[in-house]
């Protein structure tokens, strides 16, 4: 099978956090047979596919095995597969091994992978997320070779690591707190970037808050929350700050800036740019400042 070989010719190394997982051989078998009793001086992976039945044989203890079913034969351990149904068993497996010489977690990743290392556990049914990663890697290895192509299979063999790693280990998630403003600080981050994207003409307040799904008084109330200030007034400082940019970097007319910040008259931009920086835009482009400094629009955002 090509994507096998491919799988198998030197993509055999993941470092996870200061861990490391040396991948030692992947294999798929569309009908597994029966095998015999044996072990492994390493962790060995196995998913069952999209039919078959079975029973996974440890001492003391069988597990059934049917589609979407994750079990783990761990370094040392006596084991063997059975069949119970016809057809056989579609099979899954990755043999490996992890070493890390930092006991300190150093990422989240790597935390899964030391859990699942210090369990005992060897059997998690329903893993359909799994079977679906397993199976996009199947499609993305057996494709011919592409730019990034061994970038794209490195990341799905890192995410199908890691779930397996999540899926056997007794740590089944993170208590994250509720974040109540992470809803509006989202919404509010899209309005600026929608602003600052659509400087060059005029835009209404109706205009951002479609954009963002919310009201136009959701989307006021949001502004004063996340940056101090009214949408319209945000729009105008945003305006003359990306104009004193201009000014400063480049040689562009006075009247092509404003036009290229949504100003149709120049005389209005000057006016509203001597207002605020307490200088005209000529005099700004020539080194004159006001002394007074400005707070750049959305950096409460």
């Amino acid at each position: 099978m090509f994507w096998l070989d491919r799988l198998n010719s030197g993509l055999n190394r993941l470092h996870i956090g200061n861990g490391r997982v040396e991948l030692l051989h992947w294999s798929h078998d569309e009908h597994l047979v029966d095998n015999r009793p044996h072990r492994h001086t390493y962790f060995e992976a196995c998913l069952v596919g999209r039919h078959g039945a079975g029973v996974f044989h440890v001492p003391g203890m069988d597990h059934v095995l049917e589609p979407g079913t994750l079990f783990v034969a761990r370094p040392g351990v006596v084991h063997s597969i059975e069949n119970t149904a016809s057809p056989l068993m579609e099979l899954y497996w990755v043999a490996f091994g992890w070493s890390s010489e930092d006991r300190q977690n150093r990422s989240d990743g790597e935390r899964a992978m030391r859990a699942f290392v210090d369990s005992d556990l060897c059997v998690a049914p329903n893993q359909d997320s799994l079977l679906l990663l397993w199976e996009a890697l199947r499609s993305v290895a057996g494709n011919s070779h592409g730019v990034g192509s061994d970038e794209q299979i490195l990341s799905i063999l890192k995410a199908t690591v890691l779930s397996i790693g999540q899926a056997l280990s007794p740590h089944r998630g993170l208590d994250i707190p509720e974040d109540p403003t992470r809803a509006g600080r989202i919404s509010a981050g899209q309005a600026v970037r929608y602003i600052e994207d659509n400087l060059n003409r005029q835009l209404s307040l109706e205009e951002i808050a479609t954009h963002v799904n919310v009201s136009t008084r959701q989307l006021t109330r949001l502004f004063a929350t996340f940056a101090g200030t009214s949408p319209a007034q945000y729009v105008r400082v945003t305006r003359l700050d990306r104009a004193s940019a201009m000014l400063t970097r480049t040689e562009l007319p006075i009247k092509e800036i404003a036009h290229q910040i949504g100003f149709t008259d120049v005389q209005y931009f000057t006016r509203c740019f001597t207002s605020h920086f307490g200088v005209s835009p000529g005099a700004f482009r020539n080194g004159a400042r006001s002394g007074q400094i400005i707070q750049r629009p959305g950096m409460l955002v």
